[in-house]
């Protein structure tokens, strides 16, 4: 008996929420207001950093056996975020939902992993929240499974990948003028340029460089993308799945792969390189090197009018700064705006882009500073590979 009043319950629930969104789609946005951020940890030694963090007495268990309880353990609401204030005065409230997986998860049960995403969305749907990012893999989950997450919730969702790309082109565009460079002759190569931010990030650079070079790991897909840059014909474009030939002569590289570890060695890069690296987690390995004359940032992340202090590490360099899809989702629920932006793969445009790129900065979101992991890249050390490049 108690379960079916349970069950009643929810279900009772569950249709008290449909309404309010159907509402919202007929066009009546008062009772939807503010963002949720659906988040996870990106490996390992992330959850058991943030386990120890909670309780520092906590003994790490073999990671088997805490891959198999984190399995298990269900989508939940990590915090709320309250009067968040932007550059025009304006103001809006959000919550951090984490979806309990790594990346290294998902080839175990992707149908669970998906399950744990909609459940997320549907803890952001609780308090009425108009907009929801998925960050990281909780959107390529979905696109592994061939299922839109869009379908199996009420409320809007967004992948983030046009700020994110926004944030990555910035950074690179920053970067370069910093070091004194005329992009107009320089070689790009985006790892995984097939992928949702990699061509989003294509589209704009072919048109700015002078040689660009996308890989993947499909020829199919390789071919698509290039036949697509090359009609624009600004950049001569080139495709490979030969990760490492491919920066090896690249001025310029933007990695924006869904690998789940390291994929790329600093050793690979020229003297003078700028490296976006936008995966999460990391397609650049962060072990000691000596190399001194390349310019390696965290991209796509976007550097907030107001810091966030989350109660857990979530993997960012500063309290001031965010990840692109998470800012997405902020920046379109201060528009109002409770669409899916970001969403389905060769969707990233230009046009797109330039939008939330616009948007984001009127209400003061603009290009992160340079992390290389937590390390600050400072002025020095942009002199340093400036002297090394001239």
């Amino acid at each position: 008996m108690s379960k079916n009043f349970e069950a009643i319950i929810d279900a009772l629930e569950r249709r008290l929420i449909s309404i309010k969104y159907e509402d919202y789609r007929h066009g009546d946005i008062s009772k939807l207001v503010g963002f949720g951020i659906v988040g996870h940890l990106y490996n390992y030694y992330h959850l058991e950093k943030t386990l120890k963090m909670l309780n520092p007495e906590f003994k790490i268990p073999s990671r088997e056996f805490l891959g198999s309880l984190f399995h298990i353990t269900p989508s939940y609401k990590l915090c709320d975020i309250h009067n968040f204030k932007f550059k025009t005065g304006s103001t809006t409230n959000g919550c951090v939902v984490v979806a309990t997986f790594i990346p290294d998860m998902i080839d175990r049960d992707i149908w669970a992993i998906f399950s744990k995403v909609v459940k997320a969305c549907k803890i952001a749907e609780k308090q009425g929240i108009g907009i929801v990012a998925l960050g990281g893999f909780s959107s390529i989950v979905a696109e592994r499974t061939g299922q839109e997450i869009a379908n199996e919730v009420d409320v809007p969702v967004t992948t983030g990948n046009s700020f994110t790309a926004a944030m990555a082109i910035d950074g690179v565009l920053k970067a370069v003028e910093l070091l004194g460079r005329d992009i107009s002759c320089l070689k790009a190569t985006i790892v995984g340029g097939t992928g949702d931010i990699g061509s989003g990030c294509a589209r704009v650079l072919v048109k700015k460089v002078k040689q660009l070079t996308v890989t993947g790991r499909t020829k199919e897909n390789l071919k698509r993308i290039s036949a697509e840059l090359a009609k624009i014909r600004r950049a001569v474009v080139d495709a490979t799945m030969d990760n490492e030939a491919a920066v090896r002569d690249a001025d310029i590289v933007i990695s924006a792969t869904s690998a789940t570890s390291s994929i790329l060695k600093p050793e690979w890069f020229k003297s003078g390189a700028v490296v976006c690296d936008v995966g999460y987690p990391k397609n650049i390995s962060y072990t000691p090197t000596n190399r001194q004359d390349i310019l390696i940032f965290s991209g796509g992340l976007a550097k907030l009018p107001t810091p966030i202090n989350f109660p857990v590490d979530i993997g960012l360099p500063s309290a001031d700064a965010l990840y692109g899809c998470f800012s997405e989702a902020i920046i379109l629920a201060l528009e109002r705006r409770y669409e899916n932006f970001s969403f389905g793969r060769g969707n990233i445009t230009p046009e797109r882009i330039e939008e939330i790129r616009r948007l984001g900065k009127k209400h003061g979101f603009e290009v992160s500073d340079f992390y290389w992991g937590n390390r600050f890249v400072d002025a020095s050390t942009i002199e340093r590979i400036k002297e090394g490049i001239n």
